[in-house]
């Protein structure tokens, strides 16, 4: 067997088939263990058992019966992505532990929607919850937490496990793909995003899908097809039905944001269903609505609809479209390791909209493996120039590249904790997780 990529976890995977028995060799296609040596003495168990290849050399693929890797990975030969051989284990060391597991996935409103989803059922469950906000959201985080909670016997304490998860899910009883607000290559070009997430969405017992992903990329609401190794999947009748065998049925809910009217930006009020749902004064954006939209319809399988309506008028979350209100002007924070160029866009939109003052975007390059396009930026920044109401001052690492497109102010270390404020302020700042 052969496992790629120490950056997202073959050492762990690589663990837990060498207990099972098999022989393994690990590949370190990006040079992880040259550039950082303590991984290895970090490492709670003996490399004796693996075969090491480093990045300079090329593994003969045709030599092994099995190949994991990363569903992004750059190769040109089958494997098992990571999401599916984490699936596998879970189920071999822990049996159907992932009934009890929602899993979220998507490019933008992973991390709110899984809060959201924490908030409205924690008071009725006792949850453990992974997300951006604590750290790593690989496929290989899920196992190395069960692991973990199980060698500090605390897995019992927990009837209910909330994931957000990068690039797909891996087996859960509830599974969601809230949007693919950009369908960007992986794989250097070999695949794509939303290829790549639809196809692991099989992992689901239920599934939860945003309809603007069937409208848009050439889905309708009779026919979306999947391919799990020869096997088709249909969507009929808010059911994926497997055409090779038609008892396997999968219950798919498509959500269609669009069915939400709008009734006030701020604070954020709308009408779904004919209910009013309504947030606190901390909560800012219309991608709100998209997000509470899955929490709504995922935890409607634990709680009445009441009970969730009425959690969501109290909820907030830091740093993301968080508003506080200060000297009668407002400052809104949205500095998060996932800002893409879409989701950037979307807060300023909503920002001059609704407000006047100023944009202060920058941030850190290196926050996630999908970096940001500077260039189109600038494009997006640009469309905002005529417009009397904001101004943007650009800031850090990202700020400075920026400026080489955008004619605007640069402050290499802007304070965002200052309380004078004498205009709203919108925060946009690209940072990496501590």
């Amino acid at each position: 067997m052969l496992i790629i990529d120490v950056n997202h976890g073959a050492l762990d995977i690589a663990k837990e088939y060498i207990n099972l028995g098999y022989n393994v060799s690990v590949w370190d296609i990006y040079g992880k263990l040259e550039k950082d040596k303590d991984i290895l003495k970090n490492l709670n168990y003996s490399m004796e058992h693996i075969n090491l290849i480093s990045s300079k050399e090329k593994p003969d693929f045709e030599k092994y019966d099995n190949i994991i890797a990363p569903i992004h990975c750059p190769i040109d030969c089958n494997f098992i992505s990571f999401h599916d051989a984490i699936s596998e284990l879970l189920y071999k060391k822990y049996g159907n532990i992932h009934k009890k597991f929602i899993e979220i996935t998507g490019v933008k409103g992973k991390t709110t929607t899984t809060e959201l989803l924490y908030y409205i059922l924690k008071d009725e469950y006792n949850i453990f919850l992974n997300n951006s906000n604590s750290g790593s959201i690989t496929p290989v985080s899920v196992l190395n937490h069960i692991n973990r909670l199980n060698e500090e016997n605390k897995l019992d304490l927990y009837n209910l496990f909330i994931f957000e998860v990068s690039l797909g899910i891996t087996s859960c009883k509830y599974g969601a793909l809230t949007n693919v607000v950009e369908n960007y290559p992986i794989g250097k070009g070999r695949r794509n995003a939303l290829n790549a997430k639809l196809y692991t969405l099989k992992n689901a017992d239920r599934i939860y899908i945003n309809k603007n992903i069937l409208d848009n990329y050439g889905y309708d609401n009779n026919n979306l097809d999947l391919v799990n190794n020869n096997i088709k999947y249909k969507y009929i009748d808010n059911k994926y039905v497997d055409n090779k065998n038609n008892d396997n049925l999968k219950k798919l809910t498509a959500i269609s944001p669009e069915d939400a009217e709008i009734i006030s930006k701020y604070p954020l009020k709308y009408k779904y269903n004919n209910k009013i749902i309504e947030f606190s004064k901390y909560i800012f954006g219309a991608h709100y609505i998209e997000d509470s939209l899955f929490a709504l319809n995922i935890c409607k399988n634990f709680v009445n609809c009441e009970y969730i309506i009425d959690k969501i008028k109290t909820f907030e979350i830091k740093n993301r479209m968080n508003i506080k209100e200060i000297n009668n002007r407002y400052m809104i924070e949205n500095i998060n390791p996932g800002l893409n160029v879409k989701s950037i866009d979307y807060a300023i939109k909503d920002f001059s909209e609704i407000f006047d003052g100023i944009v202060i975007i920058g941030g850190d390059f290196g926050c996630t493996c999908e970096e940001l396009n500077v260039r189109r930026l600038s494009n997006i920044i640009n469309k905002y120039k005529n417009k009397s109401n904001i101004k943007f001052i650009l800031t850090g690492a990202l700020g400075k590249k920026l400026k080489k497109y955008v004619n605007y102010p640069y402050v290499e270390n802007y304070n965002f904790k200052s309380t004078e404020l004498d205009k709203n302020i919108l925060i946009i700042y690209r940072k990496a997780i501590n």
